[in-house]
């Protein structure tokens, strides 16, 4: 196991961390462990996307020294791959980046320094938040002999096997499947898998319908179960 991941008897609070930095990236990861939550700490913002993409976690901080432009685009690589709440830190009060950073998708932006105090009541609050409607409640669902296993955040057919699915994925496969043929607007659709944030747009679904349908193809060779309309998209039972 994981020295990062600790065991609890419920199930604890999950918070992705990346910190690029050796000093403070311990510090973060030990205040969260002693509030009995889990700490998932990645140091290398190469790795993080990958880890991120693998794992589920309730909140998402971001805690790197890199430029601007760098800080932007991971953040929005980030809302891309899932709908928990992500916190920013930045190292200026610069107004122009703080707008940019919610527009990009962040739900909150920290100015550096932040005492430790401040810091985990804000990772409490927002984490909590994010478990407000688990992928794990959802219902599972079947359709075209393809069955979605909410514990393991998972599209399963027993010939072909289990595919493992983001959260946004799995919301919007679920979603999908859930009225097989039923064409869901895009509006429709966003409001659904991303929920509050309301920055969400076509061009972020398309690259989740896209990667979804990758998914999907390379796996099961059935690369019309989702199918696109003008102004929207549904789930196509298979013969």
């Amino acid at each position: 196991m994981s020295p990062d991941i600790p065991t609890e008897p419920v199930n604890p609070l999950r918070v992705f961390i990346l910190c690029d930095q050796n000093d403070t990236a311990p510090i973060w990861g030990y205040i969260i462990r002693e509030k009995g939550l889990i700490a998932l700490l990645e140091t290398s913002v190469a790795k993080a996307m990958t880890r991120s993409s693998e794992i589920t976690s309730d909140l998402i901080v971001i805690d790197v020294n890199v430029p601007h432009a760098e800080r932007m685009n991971l953040c929005r690589q980030f809302r891309a791959l899932s709908d928990s709440p992500i916190l920013l830190f930045l190292p200026t009060n610069n107004e122009a980046e703080i707008l940019e950073a919610y527009q990009a998708g962040v739900d909150e932006c920290v100015i550096k320094p932040i005492s430790p105090a401040i810091f985990m009541a804000k990772i409490t609050a927002w984490a909590r938040r994010g478990r407000a409607v688990p992928v794990t409640r959802l219902a599972p669902v079947g359709a075209g002999g393809m069955r979605l296993d909410p514990a393991r955040r998972a599209v399963v057919d027993p010939q072909r096997g289990e595919i493992r699915l983001t959260n946004l994925e799995f919301r919007l496969l679920h979603l999908l499947m859930s009225r097989p043929g039923h064409i869901f607007s895009t509006e429709e659709i966003i409001q659904s898998v991303w929920g509050l944030y309301e920055q969400s747009d076509p061009a972020l679904l398309k690259n989740v319908v896209y990667r979804l349908r990758k998914k999907l193809g390379t796996e099961t060779n059935e690369t019309q179960l989702i199918q696109t309309w003008p102004g929207g998209y549904s789930y196509q039972e298979g013969e």
